[in-house]
């Protein structure tokens, strides 16, 4: 019988003290004297920026940082599931402090289990794989998924002009200005043309979420099948 996944109380640890530390960055240790929706907002979308750039970034160093162990598709699900659970418990109470309708805090909802879901896929295909290379290069795209292709491009000199497809403008804006987007307007209805970039996010990472997974179960049967083949081996020699 297969040995059961263990909840991954580490993560929860370490993400309620990444939680506590962003709040206290955030809020300071002295609130408002006559807290509001006007005073309070700031300081919530700076909580969940953090919080954000906790999952995108610093949730795939530590996964990738560790060492290769069984059932890692699993582990990479339950922790991404983790996360998006510890998530709603940070983002719809905080409404209550901010002006936000349902639909802007829905949009600021799915657009971070949108990334979360493309993180999840890279995790899955480098932790099926014995090499620190491709782990390091799954690092850079989290980051690159993360802050997008607009900044390394205009790094180099290279400024992207006159896309006009949704689909690649939300590629290169990348996760960190997508939520700074949506949250500059918090006061108003998300526009059509949001809810259009968070489709088009959501086919990408989608797609980079399943590819992910799938390339991990090929890699991790076919470990499993050459380890086999070698365990018969020796008992027939």
């Amino acid at each position: 019988m297969s040995e059961a996944i263990e909840p991954p109380r580490g993560l929860v640890i370490a993400a309620g003290g990444w939680i506590i530390f962003s709040a206290i960055t955030s809020f300071g240790f002295q609130l408002p004297l006559h807290p509001s929706p006007s005073s309070l907002t700031p300081s919530i979308r700076m909580l969940l920026l953090t919080c954000a750039v906790g999952m995108m970034i610093a949730w795939p160093l530590v996964r990738l940082s560790q060492t290769s162990r069984d059932r890692m598709i699993i582990r990479t699900i339950v922790d991404a599931l983790t996360l998006a659970f510890l998530w709603q418990l940070i983002i719809w109470p905080l409404r209550l402090g901010t002006p936000w309708p349902i639909e802007r805090t829905l949009l600021l909802d799915l657009l971070v289990i949108i990334l979360l879901a493309g993180s999840a896929g890279i995790i899955a295909a480098a932790s099926a794989l014995q090499s620190s290379l491709v782990r390091g290069i799954a690092m850079i795209c989290c980051i690159l998924l993360t802050v997008g292709l607009q900044i390394p491009l205009a790094a180099i000199g290279f400024t992207p002009m006159g896309i006009s497809s949704v689909f690649l403008a939300n590629i290169f804006q990348g996760g960190v200005p997508s939520l700074l987007s949506c949250m500059n307007s918090p006061a108003s209805l998300p526009e059509s043309s949001e809810w259009e970039s968070l489709v088009a996010y959501g086919i990408f990472n989608g797609a980079l979420c399943l590819v992910g997974l799938a390339f991990a179960a090929i890699a991790s049967a076919l470990t499993s099948a050459q380890a086999n083949q070698v365990a018969s081996g020796r008992r027939a020699g």
